[in-house]
């Protein structure tokens, strides 16, 4: 049971930075491998807020999104707009390049040593199953708000544009629809997910700078696990990839040995490796419903 809670929660913070792929691959059909360090954005600039200025936390929270937004869209305006239109793979080295600024930038601000934005949990324990309330907390924030993109997606009239610029671009620029300023406001609202994963895992663990690369290769799984613009899809390959981490490093194997949590995130690259074998349109390519 214990390991069922815990892939929740993991899951959850997969799901929160795939989510904001699965949008920017959906409507700019990109590869942003900035990702990871988007999340550490708002993940640093929340516990410098709270921790260092000792703003509330939720004043400290607001202020980390809205950072990241802005760190977002300078990473759009400098590595993605002058690019994705001519060809799909240039984004991803641009991206790849403005990462390692990002993280250079991360290390030389706040070093290697890890950081908490919040220090003490408060753990309740009942069936055997330890979570503390700041997780319980976490898991529901999540489920709502990515619920709330969803009905935005498919129930506003936001999300019928984008769905239109996704379908046909030069169609729907005919109908007045500006697809620059909404490839550009997809790709910023992709950062504000990854900024609030980022603080999900500041709030959860801890953060340290090597975090970024890891965050994006798990996000990346569960987008091409699910079928790249499958917004449903990649979230519930994000939650999957997360039980079948914890179940790999939970469950004794082989003599009764268990193994290491070093290899944890060996379990993310091996299930994009077996999907792509069985089924190279991903898990859910045959349910799929345009952005």
């Amino acid at each position: 049971m214990q390991l069922l809670v815990n892939a929740l929660i993991a899951g959850s913070l997969a799901a929160l930075l795939s989510a904001g792929l699965s949008l920017v691959y959906g409507v700019l059909g990109v590869f942003n491998l900035a990702l990871g360090q988007f999340a550490l954005t708002g993940g640093y600039v929340t516990w410098w807020l709270h921790v260092s200025i000792g703003l509330p936390l939720p004043v400290s929270i607001l202020g980390g999104v809205i950072v990241a937004a802005i760190v977002t869209w300078i990473a759009f305006e400098v590595s993605v707009a002058p690019f994705y239109r001519r060809h799909v793979f240039l984004p991803l080295v641009t991206t790849i390049a403005f990462s390692m600024i990002l993280d250079a930038l991360i290390l030389l601000l706040f070093q290697e040593r890890p950081y908490s934005i919040i220090a003490v949990k408060h753990s309740l324990h009942f069936a055997g199953v330890y979570i503390s309330v700041e997780q319980i907390f976490l898991i529901a924030f999540t489920i709502v708000f990515l619920c709330a993109v969803a009905w935005v997606l498919h129930s506003t009239s936001l999300g019928r544009k984008i769905r239109a610029t996704v379908q046909h671009s030069d169609a729907a620029r005919s109908l007045g629809i500006s697809s620059a300023l909404l490839h550009r406001s997809v790709f910023i609202a992709s950062g504000i997910l990854a900024a609030l994963g980022g603080i999900y895992l500041g709030i959860d663990q801890n953060l340290t700078p090597q975090l970024g690369f890891p965050l994006t290769i798990k996000a990346y799984a569960a987008l091409i696990a699910g079928g790249k613009d499958n917004f449903w899809g990649t979230i519930v390959c994000a939650y999957l990839i997360a039980l079948l981490e914890q179940l790999a490093i939970g469950l004794p194997w082989w003599g009764g040995d268990y193994i290491a949590a070093g290899f944890q995130s060996v379990v993310a690259l091996l299930f994009i490796i077996v999907v792509l074998l069985l089924k190279p349109r991903g898990l859910f390519s045959g349910l799929r419903r345009a952005i």
